[in-house]
C-alpha cells in the first residue's frame, strides 16, 4: 500500500492538506488514483485515506501499525556527501531506527553551523522519501551532528564500536547472538578512529567489535552492520 508521512496530529474524518513536496510525491511520483487507498502516518496515529483533488486527502479509517520490536542506533562518522546520502537511504531500508552523524579527527568533511542546518534538512528529506518508498510504518530519526564525547547519550542495551586494532575485539556476530532488543553501533571515518577517540568510547562502555578481515568503507561498513542485525533478528524470530 502506498503511504505518506505527515508531521501533524490527525483525526478520523479529517481532510488534510499536503504540502507541495508531499503532494508531488503522492500525486505526481506515485500517481495515486481516487479509487486507491493510501496509508497516512501522522504524529499521533495512522489512518487509511482516499485522495481527493490535489493536494487533499480524506481520512476514513484509523489503523494500528505494527510496533517496532528492535531498535538500532547507527552512529556514523561524516563522509563525502554522495556516499553519506546513499548510506542514509540504505540504512532506512535495512531497519535502522536512529542515525547519529558525528565528527571525528579523521573526517574529511567539516561543516560550519549554517551548512550543518542545511545538511540536516536535506538528510531529513532523504530519510522521509526512503521510508515512504520502502513502505516503513515508522520514520527514522536523525539527530544533529555530534562529537565523540556525546555519543554516550545515544546508548542502548548493547553498545559497540567497530574497531579491529585490538585483541579484545569479538566479531559482530558473537555479540548479536545474544539478540539484544536495542543496540547502538559506532562506525568511524575511512581514516579510522584515533587512539584517544577509542579510549574515550571504551571509557563510555562501548565494546570493540570486529567486522572481519576485509577493510570496509564507512558506508559499506554501516550497511554490513545493519544487514547482520536484521538477519539475526529474523533468525531469532524463526526459532
Amino acid at each position: 500500500m502506498k503511504q505518506i508521512f505527515v508531521d501533524q496530529n490527525l483525526e478520523l474524518h479529517q481532510h488534510i492538506i499536503l504540502d507541495e513536496s508531499q503532494a508531488h510525491h503522492l500525486f505526481d511520483v506515485l500517481r495515486i488514483e481516487k479509487k486507491e487507498t493510501v496509508r497516512v502516518i501522522g504524529s499521533n496515529a495512522s489512518f487509511l485515506a482516499h485522495p481527493e483533488k490535489r493536494p487533499y486527502l480524506y481520512l476514513f479509517n484509523q489503523i494500528t501499525t505494527e510496533q517496532v520490536m528492535h531498535h538500532t542506533t547507527l552512529c556514523v562518522a561524516l563522509i563525502k556527501q554522495d556516499k553519506f546520502e546513499w548510506m542514509l537511504q540504505k540504512a532506512c531500508e535495512l531497519g535502522v531506527t536512529r542515525i547519529v552523524p558525528f565528527v571525528s579527527r579523521n573526517c574529511v568533511v567539516r561543516l560550519d553551523p549554517q551548512r550543518e542546518q542545511k545538511k540536516l534538512e536535506r538528510w531529513s528529506k532523504i530519510i522521509l522519501n526512503a521510508c515512504q518508498q520502502c513502505n516503513r510504518n515508522d520514520l527514522v530519526e536523525i539527530t544533529p551532528i555530534q562529537k565523540i564525547e556525546t555519543l554516550k547519550d545515544f546508548q542502548n542495551e548493547m553498545n559497540l564500536v567497530a574497531y579491529e586494532k585490538t585483541s579484545t575485539s569479538e566479531h559482530l556476530a558473537k555479540y548479536l547472538h545474544a539478540n539484544p532488543k536495542s543496540i547502538t553501533v559506532c562506525i568511524g571515518p575511512e581514516g579510522g578512529f584515533e587512539d584517544f577517540e577509542i579510549d574515550h568510547l571504551l571509557d563510555d562502555h562501548f565494546m570493540p567489535c570486529s567486522l572481519g578481515n576485509n577493510i570496509l568503507r564507512t558506508e559499506t561498513a554501516a550497511c554490513y552492520v545493519l544487514s547482520a542485525i536484521e538477519y539475526q533478528h529474523h533468525v531469532k524470530e524463526e526459532d
